[in-house]
Order: C-alpha cells, then sequence, then structure tokens
C-alpha cells in the first residue's frame, strides 16, 4: 500500500497526505530510530518538513505523558516488547541459518529496547512494574467494524502490516497512536497473533521505508472472531480470485496489443479508451 508519493520535495499537502506523511514519520523515527536526514532521503520529502512532523509528534507524545502516569506508559512499552520478544523466540525453531540470525539479531536488538527502559525506571526511583496495564475503552465491536471495512474494501489486498492496521485505525477513527496501538494489542490478544502470514511479495514504499513489521490474514481472524459470516467469507475469497482472473487477462491483453501497436502512448485513442475503461 503506498502510503506517501515518493519524491515529493516540497508544494502544499492535502490533509489525507499529511496525515499518511507523519504516520510513516513516527514509525522511522520512534520505532526505527532514523533520523530526520535519513527519512528525508526514504520519502523524499524536505528535511524542514521531516523536522516540522517530529517537532508534531514530539508535542503530541508530551501531552500523552502529561495527561498519564510515566511508570504506566512505561510498563506498557516493555510489555509490549516482551511480547515481541516471546513471538520471535517462537521463530526460532525449524528455520534455517541466515534466518535464524536474523531472528536472533532481533531477539537482541530489543532486549537493548528493554534494559534502556529499566534502566530509565531505576533512575526514576522505580524498581518494580505494575503486574499488567489494562487496554481500557476497548470494545470489542469497534474493532469489529475496522476489521470488516478493510476486507470488504474492493482490491486484492489479503494481508496487512501492523503499521498498515494502525494507520487504518487512525485515518477511519481520527484516535491518537497510543489508541491505535491498544486496538492492535486488544487484537494480538484476541487471536490475530494465531494468524499470522509471511508476505511473499512487499510493495515498493515498504520496501523503501523499512515496514518490516508483522503481516497478518485478517479474513482468517476475522472468521475466528465471528466477525463475518461463512457466505460473507465466500464472497470476499471469491471476489478476490475474480480480481486475479480479470487482471491475468487484461495483462494478456496489453502483451498483445504491445506487440502490435508498441508502448500504450502509440496505441489509437479509440483502442485506449476503450482498454483503460475495462481495466
Amino acid at each position: 500500500m503506498a502510503l506517501v508519493e515518493p519524491h515529493k520535495k516540497g508544494g502544499r499537502y492535502t490533509i489525507q497526505e499529511k496525515e499518511e506523511r507523519r504516520i510513516q514519520v513516527y514509525h522511522l523515527h520512534f520505532e526505527e530510530n532514523k533520523s530526520a536526514v535519513k527519512i528525508s532521503e526514504l520519502l523524499g520529502v524536505s528535511r524542514n518538513t521531516i523536522n516540522d512532523d517530529i517537532s508534531y509528534w514530539h508535542s503530541q507524545l508530551a501531552h500523552e505523558f502529561n495527561a498519564q502516569d510515566i511508570t504506566a506508559k512505561m510498563t506498557k512499552q516493555i510489555q509490549g516488547r516482551e511480547m515481541q520478544r516471546d513471538r520471535l523466540l517462537k521463530n526460532l525453531e525449524g528455520v534455517d541459518l541466515d534466518e535464524k540470525l536474523k531472528i536472533e539479531k532481533d531477539i537482541s536488538e530489543i532486549d537493548d529496547k528493554l534494559m534502556q527502559y529499566y534502566s530509565k525506571m531505576i533512575l526514576s526511583g522505580n524498581t518494580t512494574l505494575d503486574p499488567t496495564v489494562k487496554i481500557d475503552g476497548i470494545d470489542e465491536d469497534e474493532i469489529k467494524e475496522l476489521v470488516r471495512d478493510l476486507i470488504f474494501q474492493e482490491g486484492l489486498e489479503e494481508l496487512h502490516s501492523e503499521n498498515d492496521l494502525k494507520f487504518h485505525f487512525i485515518r477511519e477513527t481520527k484516535c491518537n497512536v497510543k489508541h491505535a496501538e491498544n486496538l492492535l494489542e486488544r487484537m494480538l490478544s484476541d487471536g490475530l497473533v494465531l494468524c499470522r502470514q509471511i508476505e511473499t511479495e512487499r510493495g515498493y514504499f515498504k520496501s523503501i521505508s523499512g515496514d518490516y513489521s508483522f503481516t497478518y490474514n485478517l479474513e482468517r481472524f476475522a472468521n475466528l472472531r465471528g466477525y463475518v459470516t461463512e457466505n460473507e467469507l465466500y464472497e470476499i475469497l471469491n471476489r478476490r480470485s475474480n480480481i486475479k482472473i480479470d487482471n491475468y487477462k487484461m495483462d494478456k491483453i496489453e502483451i498483445k496489443l504491445n506487440e502490435k501497436y508498441g508502448d500504450k502512448t502509440q496505441w489509437p485513442d479509440e483502442l485506449l479508451e476503450k482498454f483503460e475503461s475495462e481495466e
């Protein structure tokens, strides 16, 4: 899913473009620890714009910290990292050496993050953690509506990354990042973690933005939780299959037309209009 127009150095952004860009900046800066210079290169956006986005998020995070107990916030971060670590440990079995080394590197990075959190808590005078951090204010009906909205959308999108899901939650509900993370955490505890699926093909933007978050099969999760009926699930899968068949047919036609007329720019106007209307 292309979230940001690449190589846009300046100019006015629509409200949606600005929201999409800010979400990516949050992920790259606060979760991937990338500098403003690096983010500017990855997204093709001016450094001043990236710095403005980072300042925006600093102000949002500062507001959150003032509104809640910092210890509880840090506890939630630690528990989230520990959940990530547990999931990675489960993946160590039955993988080849290269994949095993990559997973072990990820675990090591998480351990480093955990040590940083522990150090901060000790320096602030806290030596114990709350046993749990409750996910307050998360209604499953809200999750059901968001999941159904995603899986009934037209197109071939079958797998969704954690960052895709958080972006969708924020865009649809206008919530903040914390609420989006809580929604995802509730989904994971409700069974989404069992619906993890490896993505075999990565989109262009995911590749340049370093979105390597886990991907999940939402149809499987919706079926697990009873968010869709068997008939609805069949309709979704059948529609996706038909789209794939139609795309394959159009690709074959385009190849033949290219062989006959050359590049699309050389096609007769009437033929081009007819082809594009059928795409």
